[in-house]
């Protein structure tokens, strides 16, 4: 089978529960949709389970490239537990970080080992922008945040880092009928406030952001049978 699952967010445990409940296993494909860091209390973990996977396909999200220029740059001072130096753009670029949900994963890249923090910024080195794929008859596209300033016939890699990562999509407007636009990184309960800790559908998207690290839940999408399986 094939599964969807975004913005974990540092939230290990729930992901863990999540896995057990699809009963996913090497059979399977998971197609991360970023953000694997920041906020949840475990991101080293997260992204050491997520990379140690041959059978998942990660996508980048606005928090993982944060992540990534922060700790590319700083990595060894925040590894020595000293205060970054920098230039004035840098290191408001890593206080910006801090203040986004960013302490967690200082903390836990702080702990983990040498080869643990080369496995993190190795993963984010190769994570997707975006994905397709085609499963039964139905065409998707994955992205992190959406098609920014999306028109017919734009292929995907003609957008922009913010168009894919950052911009929030419009969920009220019909996307394409030749394919659906899957995507994270804003949690259903800003597109719907009845679809708090729930999976969004409609106008050609489906959107898989449940809102685990604002206290809702941790969703996961298959594409095959459209089924949605929810923790807790």
């Amino acid at each position: 089978m094939h599964w969807a699952i975004s913005d974990i967010h540092g939230c290990y445990q729930e992901y863990q529960a999540l896995l057990e409940k699809i009963h996913f296993s090497s059979r399977d494909t998971l197609y991360f949709l970023g953000d694997a860091v920041d906020r949840g209390p475990e991101p080293m973990k997260v992204v050491l389970d997520l990379a140690a996977r041959e059978n998942v396909v990660p996508l980048l999200g606005n928090h993982d490239l944060l992540a990534w220029q922060v700790l590319d740059r700083f990595g060894e001072t925040i590894a020595q537990n000293r205060l970054p130096t920098g230039t004035q753009q840098e290191l408001a670029q890593y206080y910006f970080w801090r203040k986004r949900g960013g302490q967690t994963t200082l903390d836990s890249y702080r702990g983990a080992t040498p080869h643990q923090r080369q496995t993190m910024l190795e993963y984010f080195d190769r994570c997707k922008l975006w994905h397709q794929v085609r499963v039964g008859g139905t065409l998707y596209w994955m992205v992190h945040a959406g098609l920014g300033d999306f028109a017919p016939n734009r292929p995907p890699e003609s957008y922009t880092l913010r168009q894919l990562l950052i911009q929030r999509d419009d969920y009220t407007t019909p996307l394409s009928p030749d394919f659906v636009l899957l995507s994270g990184h804003t949690p259903t309960a800003v597109i719907d406030p009845n679809c708090a800790g729930r999976i969004w559908r409609g106008n050609g998207r489906v959107a898989i952001d449940c809102g685990i690290s604002h206290g809702f839940a941790l969703g996961a999408y298959c594409l095959e049978s459209e089924q949605c399986v929810y923790f807790p």
